[in-house]
């Protein structure tokens, strides 16, 4: 009997690892399906930082994934002034975008084409942060076969300025994402709405969250 009851035992703990196994594979090809998706659609460029990936969409919004898996959206409601110090491939090592209204800047350095389509590069903010080998590929509308020769590198900066300024301002940006299990319970999808003002590094100066279908 004992012997009957250690089997059944065995069997059923066998059986709940199993289930367990599947459903977090089948989880994880489910983020990686959502991600594939994301990409494939028409975006303004895609942003690759670590384990983070950002899709700018044509929307204004820019996604943020972690690994495979769905973060959130958000935007800036406000303005983003930028001045560049350069366009082209060939004239951006050490290509510098300032923040005209209060000084604060980004510094892009070690470009390096990889096979993929992206552009490899290293950024300093002016906040002392320095960001290693940030991968960037351009929308699907504006990619080219030519390899970024002769071609602007970022025709359009603010929404790579934009996911720098999230980079940095992730402790006050997870503060302003409080209510998203809210909306996510509802099946919506929650936007986080930011205005950092004048300034990029300095700080948000308010948010509000969408919940949108």
């Amino acid at each position: 009997m004992k012997n009957k009851l250690k089997l059944l035992t065995g069997i059923f703990l066998l059986t709940i690892s199993l289930h367990s196994c599947s459903k977090e594979t089948q989880e994880t090809t489910d983020d990686a399906k959502a991600l594939e998706k994301e990409l494939a659609q028409d975006h303004n460029g895609v942003l690759k930082l670590e384990s983070a990936t950002y899709i700018f969409q044509k929307t204004g919004e820019t996604t943020k994934f972690l690994e495979d898996r769905r973060d959130f959206n958000f935007k800036f409601v406000n303005e983003i002034s930028y001045q560049t110090t350069g366009t082209n491939k060939h004239a951006i090592e050490g290509l510098t975008i300032t923040n005209p209204e209060t000084g604060e800047h980004m510094i892009f350095s070690n470009f390096e084409e990889l096979k993929n389509g992206f552009l490899s590069f290293d950024v300093a903010l002016s906040s002392g942060q320095t960001l290693s080998s940030v991968s960037y590929k351009p929308g699907n509308e504006t990619a080219s076969t030519n390899k970024w020769h002769g071609e602007p590198l970022l025709p359009e900066p603010s929404n790579l300025i934009g996911a720098m300024i999230e980079v940095s301002q992730q402790e006050l940006v997870n503060d302003c994402r409080a209510a998203m299990e809210v909306c996510a319970a509802t099946n919506g999808v929650p936007t986080v709405a930011l205005n950092n003002g004048k300034g990029w590094f300095t700080g948000i100066e308010s948010c509000s969250l969408e919940c949108h279908n």
